[in-house]
């Protein structure tokens, strides 16, 4: 009897627990971490603002020289927004101030030009003559010192992405360098001797991460098919924030060896796409399985598309993450595998309304609730069923996603998310799944619950 095959949601925390990508933490200009991940969260370094400001257009007093009505006192002197030395406000004085401005020692209060006597374009008074209804309470329109940001206070934590209002809050606060995550640098090896890129057969395809620019590569020969898994995910894991390289192996050990070697030398995390299935011509398993050295692990887990899967480590250490060679096993992969890996990138999953199927010739990229005997027959209730859907909201604005027609790859052309189908889920209640929380699912107007399915945005 065939064992029970392991679950998604098993090698997912397998993955997590096995692999781990510790970040390199560099000090970088503000103004180059835009879009970063700060690796240490922040702190200020100082109160904001750091004396007391004038938060209106007015007149610095002391509380004690006022009573309520109609008040008048000399005007001491002028203070305006700018640097300088400041003097205490003499007892029984005014002080003209403008917004932002010091507030000169002893004074307590802003009192607002609204309430004077005072043109407040004109030139500087003598006197003024303030309209109370009484007398304001302490620290009246005055911004203290701290009030926006005391020092110490925490203004962002480790793994946020720096912002325009992170880079604003920080260059008021002095700070002309962020601590940020380097991005990690992973190399992509595709495998198998029938690939044809755009440069030569052999060596580095692309150092692109947004895939090939210039002419339609020439028409392949038979037995060649043009190469798209590197593109495809070094696009990917730019989108998610790191640097990628893809490298091209054929089906000779040897070769693969070399560059895995090359490949691991300058890169943080390893993937490989292909040669991990069950012939006598998947490299892959054949070199680093049972068979092999030994160091990955390979498994047929309960998910389709994109049930061979694979991970280990390489002999200088570097992680490595084994996908299947078909490119939409390897972009469902990398997406349900690698993507969690990945520290502060991607969406995290969450249930939404199913909607409809939305068939081609009656070819929809996987079965749903609603699908044809005819599909029915394709689905295993053990797995789990990984399709392309497109997020919408309904009349109600509760999010759905509608599964798109179309097979293997050409429907992820629209698709922005991942449809999980069928096989175990992990209960709502659980609060998470590993790499990303799940949201309650939508409920519909009686109180009862909608027909949800999990997605994974893209």
């Amino acid at each position: 009897m065939t064992a029970p095959r392991m679950d998604l949601w098993q090698w997912r925390d397998l993955l997590l627990q096995e692999i781990h990508l510790p970040p390199t933490v560099v000090d970088t200009p503000v103004h180059e971490a835009v879009g970063s991940v700060l690796a240490v969260s922040l702190r200020s370094p100082e109160d904001l603002p750091a004396v007391p400001l004038a938060a209106m257009d007015g007149f610095a007093v002391r509380r004690a020289d006022l009573t309520p009505g109609p008040c008048t006192l000399p005007v001491s002197t002028e203070i305006a927004a700018r640097p300088g030395a400041l003097a205490a406000l003499r007892p029984g004085t005014a002080a003209r101030i403008m917004t932002g401005a010091p507030v000169p020692e002893g004074a307590d209060a802003v009192v607002e030009v609204e309430a004077t006597d005072t043109d407040p374009f004109g030139p500087t008074p003598r006197t003024v003559s303030l309209r109370l209804d009484a007398v304001p309470p302490p620290q009246r329109h005055i911004r203290r010192p701290g009030e926006e940001v005391a020092c110490g206070e925490e203004l962002a934590l480790a793994g946020d992405r720096v912002g325009a209002g992170l880079v604003g809050l920080v260059r008021a606060l002095g700070l002309r360098d962020l601590p940020i995550r380097r991005p990690l640098r992973v190399a992509i090896v595709v495998t198998g001797d029938e690939l044809m890129g755009d440069s030569p057969r052999r060596g580095a395809i692309s150092t692109s991460a947004d895939g090939m620019e210039g002419a339609p590569a020439p028409e392949p020969e038979v037995g060649l098919v043009r190469e798209s898994n590197g593109a495809m995910l070094g696009a990917a894991l730019h989108t998610d924030g790191a640097e990628a390289r893809a490298f091209h192996s054929g089906d000779a050990h040897e070769q693969l060896r070399s560059t895995l070697e090359e490949a691991a030398e300058h890169h943080d995390l390893v993937l490989t796409t292909g040669g991990i299935g069950h012939g006598a011509f998947d490299v892959v398993k054949t070199l680093l399985g049972e068979r092999g050295t030994g160091s990955s692990r390979f498994e047929h887990i309960a998910l389709r598309p994109g049930g061979p899967q694979g991970y280990g480590h390489l002999p200088d250490g570097t992680p490595v993450v084994h996908l299947p060679g078909t490119p939409v096993g390897a972009l469902v992969g990398y997406h349900l595998f690698v993507r969690p890996l990945l520290a502060g990138a991607g969406a995290e999953m969450r249930r939404v309304l199913r909607g409809e199927a939305t068939p081609r010739d009656g070819a929809v990229n996987g079965p749903a609730s609603h699908s044809s005997a005819a599909t029915s027959r394709w689905r295993r209730p053990d797995h789990v069923h990984a399709m392309p859907g497109r997020l919408r909201r309904d009349a109600e604005g509760r999010e759905v996603v509608d599964l798109l027609p179309g097979r293997r790859l050409t429907p992820y052309g629209r698709a922005d998310a991942i449809v999980l189908d069928g096989g175990p889920d992990r209960p709502v209640s659980e609060g998470a799944v590993s790499g990303g929380a799940v949201a309650d699912g939508p409920v519909s107007d009686d109180g009862v619950e909608a027909a949800t399915v999990l997605v994974v945005p893209l």
